[in-house]
């Protein structure tokens, strides 16, 4: 019996140290790795139906009614050619009412397609690559684009979050040039560029004439517009659809018919705080705009430029 006693305590011995250390390593791993929000076919859902309905028709009726089925009331989001845009009805109006009407000039047209051909997820973000083909109906022409995301969810399934890079958008922009040059027999870009700034400027001069009027007026005719938009502000760059500059106030364009007072004076001379030379290349890289850390189960906190302080 002593020996047996003996037996179960050197056993003892060995084993109570493990189990207690192996709790709390479970206590620390717990503390550490929160329950997920959602599993990964979830989160393939939730990207799935993003893209749906980011497509047209169904990008229209996102636009309608007062409150979003994909975005937060309090959404954060940001894409690199052009620039952050905070709240439900704003991320509406741009990410869905831009895209949204194929007889209406635009660069790139509608969505009518789409193919995720990269995806990893965890908790509740996710990182893709999606494949988006575009109706440019103004230009007649089917394009890829391709779009990098990183979107985080609540726990309601509506977007909080969100980080967007338009991949190889240079490239894109200059492919549109080379086709207007095709099509209108130009023998230099620089005269293609001339027939978009002509085609772009006097759209928006258009939707202002209709829709800016009284305080919301921004010119003091469509002649003081067209040589504004034409003359006094540049074309752009792939980077500057955030700057002062014609392709910004053409992104602008397309939503101010939702709300005059809020877009107008985004097409208008001053920019209007969004199509504005405000920020060099270091505030941009370094902006610390998000609420969340982009990595999974709050890691990335004390080393994440990103952060809002």
């Amino acid at each position: 019996m002593n020996l047996l006693l003996c037996s179960w305590g050197s056993l003892l011995t060995i084993v109570l140290p493990f189990l207690f250390s192996s709790a709390e390593c479970a206590s620390d791993s717990q503390e550490k790795y929160p329950k997920s929000i959602f599993n990964f076919d979830q989160l393939w859902e939730l990207e799935k139906t993003f893209w749906d309905s980011f497509l047209y028709p169904a990008n229209v009726k996102q636009t309608q009614g007062n409150e979003s089925s994909i975005f937060a009331p309090n959404v954060q989001g940001r894409v690199d050619i052009t620039r952050t845009f905070d709240g439900d009805e704003l991320n509406r109006e741009y990410i869905f009412g831009l895209f949204s009407d194929p007889t209406h000039v635009s660069l790139v047209g509608v969505p009518i397609a789409y193919n995720i051909t990269q995806f990893a997820a965890n908790d509740n973000i996710a990182s893709a690559t999606t494949v988006v083909t575009f109706n440019a109906t103004t230009f007649g022409i089917l394009v890829p684009v391709t779009i990098d995301t990183w979107i985080e969810w609540n726990a309601d399934g509506k977007i909080i979050q969100y980080d967007a890079v338009f991949r190889w958008f240079e490239y894109l922009l200059d492919f549109l040039i080379e086709g207007v040059a095709t099509k209108i027999n130009a023998t230099s870009s620089d005269k293609a560029v001339a027939y978009v700034s002509n085609l772009l400027a006097k759209t928006i001069c258009a939707t202002h004439e209709q829709y800016c009027t009284g305080l919301n007026q921004q010119y003091t005719d469509s002649a003081a517009c067209y040589n504004f938009l034409t003359k006094d502000v540049r074309f752009g760059k792939s980077y500057e659809l955030g700057k002062n500059t014609l392709l910004c106030r053409e992104v602008h364009e397309h939503m101010v018919h939702y709300r005059p007072n809020i877009h107008c004076p985004h097409i208008g001379p001053t920019g209007g705080g969004y199509c504005v030379d405000d920020m060099t290349y270091p505030q941009t890289v370094l902006q610390r705009y998000f609420n969340d850390s982009w990595i999974p189960y709050r890691y990335g906190e004390e080393q994440d430029l990103w952060l809002r302080s």
